[in-house]
């Protein structure tokens, strides 16, 4: 959390709350006491105006909003930005939370929490993250995406989205630029410490594993010193530990299928299907996740003079996701029989117990340094080097028992689609079904999944201004990027004569039912299988699995430009082009019947991105700015290389294929937005449009494959290259302080926006072309948030919605497809100025209860996944010197 100096004035008496929230305070009284203080803000500062408050100078929430809408007025591009004092005034503890703020911005989330911003909607892998222009190497498996939550918000000084890129940006920002400004001690024109300490409960937590405290620490110093004060540092450091569990309810992909008159099983819309859904199976998880993160930053400044300065910055943050992920699966064996609309029957059927232990552990490292010179009336020159490092590691010990094929009808059930969401699978001997001793060992797996990235970057920029009507512009870039993926699995199974089952390791599972109905016992307890496996490893054998998924990708980037603006009284012109030539090479083993084979792939290509953009002020108060850009998206490093990586979600198995002729994409993009600025407000409406070429999407397809362990369905995803791909969207935006108002309605404020996004992907099949919304892409995102600020008290109720979208293209049916549902989220917070150098808070996140619904099938009326997140309740205390 990002913590901001406020200021606040009072003369006359001032009084102070006794004692704070009493623990035992049921959470349905906090959701409550949440929802309501806007409505009750009026009446708390009537009360201070007439006993305490003679004269208020505020800098927080509203003078946040002022600050954000004075940027966005000054800025040439179409673009958005969020404060460092309004981060943290919502329940906002990331920067990819503090992001959704934005018109056009939405954020895909991961276990419940922000994580991937989404600009306009396009994912986060077409938009360029940097921290103070500084491109941040990214951590994810394959991607180019930089998870935000990583970022510590205590660093920000301020978030901003660029939306319309001039030949300066970087090329590769089809969506836009995300860039981080950290905080500078000469803005502060101060010393300053903040600080802030927080405690959370989670509905959900304790049920799985872990029942650890959550909790969050922050602070941020700066100061400037020197002779004549033209030296500033600013220092700062975040942990947090958080501890939650989430339960779910899924059915793999194909998440239902039909089945023949003769009872046989076929493909959803098959023809000879009967065209009664039948889910393929019900998976019940409970999470557990114990995330901590840390981060610490520094930046160093030197400003002899106003024609020089110069600064240099380090970054370091570190994730890491101790996961606890228990499964319990029934699945059908045959055929089905006595069939009617919503129910049937299955002589056979099979039962799976699995344990996940994932540790994920991502890391970003840092260094910039960089110099901005006025060496000559008119003319300056600036430039930076940048070093990132990013790596991420995720060892998996995982566990499973199975059910014995050849007794499947020792496990017999009955289905009811009643519900077609939460589906019942009814087993004619439930104890038969629920004895550990009927399930024998699958196997233990040992996985390692590592990766890094480095990248070095030197940029240089020279520009000119007349201070009358020429601005011109000229620099380069040369950027470096290497990427290596590393992938081990060991399997070990029970050797010949060793029977080993569930009976030895198990324990009963989480008394609460998932969704109200489904229950998840028994599960593997996993200390106990450890210490069982230790105990007897001489009874197992070994596998080592084929290196097939290590690649080794660099990419190398020359890049240089040129642009230049006219301002013809309230008109100005900017008009560019941007050269970027990428050489790409890879390495990487795929297995080729069964022989491993070393392939290596290079190429290179070269793009011509030219813009145009106008920016015309008819009024004081009224700004019209239209863009023309042309912008690329480099292919992911992971798609790139001819590999082959087998992973098990859950018991899911998942081969994903590299492609190395992915093409890069290359997107025209048309912008006019109409910016209009009352006092201490802003209405703003934008058009906008963008066709892709290459687009690149995920096919997945379903076969029945040997990965180890028998035949049984993969699940196969492959990158590729579609035809066109176009988006079409407004966006309306809307800030006003009611300043306007009396008092004391003038300390009630509104901030507001939505989306709306027309997309068309089309894309070749192997049963032809198909014509979808582009996927992964909501049609509507809406941010609200009402807020009232007077005196020590200040108060903010949120909502976000990000709108139903396309997740998953089937290769072969449509029927598979699957979809994520929309979904609501409300926020709140509240929080008391002590005294001048004290605040408490208290904050509420997802007070709607809200989970994520993700559908299928015919009509997407089918379960393919479900999962609840709870609300979270935060308490504690900002201090600001």
């Amino acid at each position: 959390m990002a913590l901001a100096s406020q200021s606040l004035r009072i003369t006359g008496p001032t009084k102070r709350w006794s004692g704070l929230v009493s623990k035992p305070m049921s959470r349905n009284l906090i959701t409550g006491l949440l929802a309501t203080s806007a409505l009750c803000a009026p009446m708390v500062a009537l009360a201070q105006d007439a006993t305490t408050v003679d004269a208020v100078v505020i800098t927080g929430q509203r003078e946040a909003q002022r600050a954000a809408i004075a940027v966005k007025r000054e800025a040439f591009v179409v673009s958005d930005v969020v404060s460092a004092d309004d981060i943290g005034k919502l329940p906002d503890h990331n920067t990819a939370a503090a992001l959704r703020r934005i018109p056009g911005i939405s954020v895909m989330e991961d276990q419940g929490e922000p994580r991937f911003p989404v600009i306009r909607g396009l994912r986060s892998t077409y938009n360029r993250t940097t921290i103070d222009g500084a491109l941040v190497a990214s951590v994810d498996e394959s991607g180019r995406t930089v998870p935000m939550d990583i970022v510590p918000s205590v660093m920000a000084g301020r978030l901003e989205v660029i939306k319309t890129v001039t030949p300066e940006n970087d090329g590769n920002a089809i969506g836009g630029v995300i860039n981080v400004t950290t905080r500078s001690a000469f803005d502060a024109k101060r010393p300053f410490f903040n600080g802030m300490a927080s405690y959370g409960q989670y509905e959900r937590s304790g049920d799985v594993r872990n029942d650890k405290p959550s909790y969050r620490l922050a602070f941020a110093a700066g100061r400037t010193f020197g002779a004549e004060d033209q030296w500033g540092v600013v220092i700062g450091a975040s942990h947090e530990q958080l501890d939650y569990d989430i339960p779910q309810v899924e059915a793999a992909d194909p998440s239902v299928r039909e089945y023949t008159a003769a009872g046989a099983p076929v493909l959803s819309g098959s023809p000879t299907g009967n065209g009664l859904q039948v889910p393929t199976q019900v998976r019940l998880f409970w999470y557990n996740n114990t995330k901590q993160r840390s981060g610490v930053n520094a930046k160093l400044e030197y400003r002899p003079t106003d024609a020089f300065r110069w600064d240099a910055s380090v970054l370091a943050s570190r994730m890491e996701d101790d996961e606890e992920r228990i499964e319990y699966r029934i699945e059908p064996l045959g055929n089905v029989a006595n069939q009617t609309p919503t129910s049937g029957a299955f002589a056979r059927g099979r039962g799976i117990i699995h344990l996940n232990q994932p540790i994920t552990t991502r890391e970003i490292g840092l260094a910039r340094t960089g110099f901005a010179w006025s060496f000559a009336p008119n003319w300056k020159l600036d430039g930076d080097l940048v070093y990132s490092l990013a790596g991420l590691k995720v060892p998996n010990h995982s566990v499973e028992f199975r059910t014995v094929d050849a007794q499947g009808a020792n496990y017999a059930f009955t289905y009811d689609t009643t519900n077609r969401l939460f589906p019942r699978f009814n087993p004619v001997n439930e104890a038969a079904l629920r004895n550990p001793a009927n399930y024998v060992l699958q196997q233990h797996r040992d996985a390692l999944t590592k990766t890094n990235e480095s990248t070095t970057q030197a940029r240089l920029d020279l520009a000119f201004d007349d201070d009358a009507h020429w601005k011109l512009k000229v620099g380069g870039v040369l950027r470096s990027s290497e990427r290596d993926f590393r992938n081990s699995q060991v399997n070990y199974r029970a050797a010949m004569g060793f029977v080993y089952t569930l009976a030895e390791v198990d324990k009963a599972g989480p008394s609460q039912l998932i969704a109200g109905r489904y229950r998840l016992d028994p599960r593997i307890d996993a200390e106990a299988a450890t210490a069982f496996f230790k105990a007897n490893r001489n009874r197992f054998t070994t596998t080592v699995s084929a290196p097939t998924g290590n690649y080794d990708v660099s990419e190398d980037v020359q890049a240089g430009y040129a642009q230049a603006s006219y301002q013809f009284g309230d008109l100005t012109l900017l008009g560019g082009l941007r050269y970027e030539r990428t050489k790409v090479t890879s390495d990487a083993v795929r297995n080729t019947a069964g022989v491993l084979t070393p392939v290596s792939n290079d190429g290179s290509y070269a793009n011509w991105l030219p813009s145009l953009h106008l920016q015309w002020k008819p009024r004081p108060d009224l700004i019209v700015r239209a863009a023309w850009t042309n912008t690329i998206g480099r292919p992911d490093y992971g798609s790139l290389a001819a590999t082959e990586t087998l992973n098990f979600d859950g018991s899911q198995p998942t081969l994903s294929r590299g492609n190395p002729d992915l093409k890069a994409r290359e997107s025209e993009g048309f912008d006019l937005s109409v910016e209009f600025y009352p006092t201490d407000g802003m209405v703003s409406l934008a058009v906008f449009s963008k066709d892709i070429k290459n687009e690149i999407f995920t096919l997945s397809s379903s076969e029945r494959l040997d990965v180890g362990r028998g035949v049984e369905t993969v699940l196969i995803s492959t990158p590729r290259n579609a035809e066109t791909a176009k988006i079409k969207g407004v966006e309306f935006a809307v800030q006003q302080a009611f300043t306007f108002l009396p008092a004391p309605l003038d300390g009630f404020g509104f901030n507001g926006n939505v989306t709306w996004l027309d997309t068309e992907f089309t894309f070749r099949t192997s049963t032809g072309p198909r014509v979808t919304g582009l996927f992964q892409q909501p049609e509507i995102t809406t941010n609200a948030a009402v807020y009232y600020q007077r005196g020590p008290f200040e108060a903010r109720v949120s909502h976000n919605y990000i709108g139903g979208q396309l997740e998953t293209i089937n290769d072969a049916n449509v029927n598979s497809d699957q979809y994520w549902k929309g979904r609501h989220v409300f926020d709140a917070s509240l929080s008391w100025r002590w005294n001048k150098h004290l605040s408490l808070f208290v904050e509420g996140q997802n007070l709607s209860n809200t989970g994520r619904q993700e559908v299928t099938g015919p009509g997407r009326r089918y379960l393919q996944e479900w999962a609840n997140y709870g609300r979270t309740y935060w308490v504690g205390a900002a201090v600001n010197f």
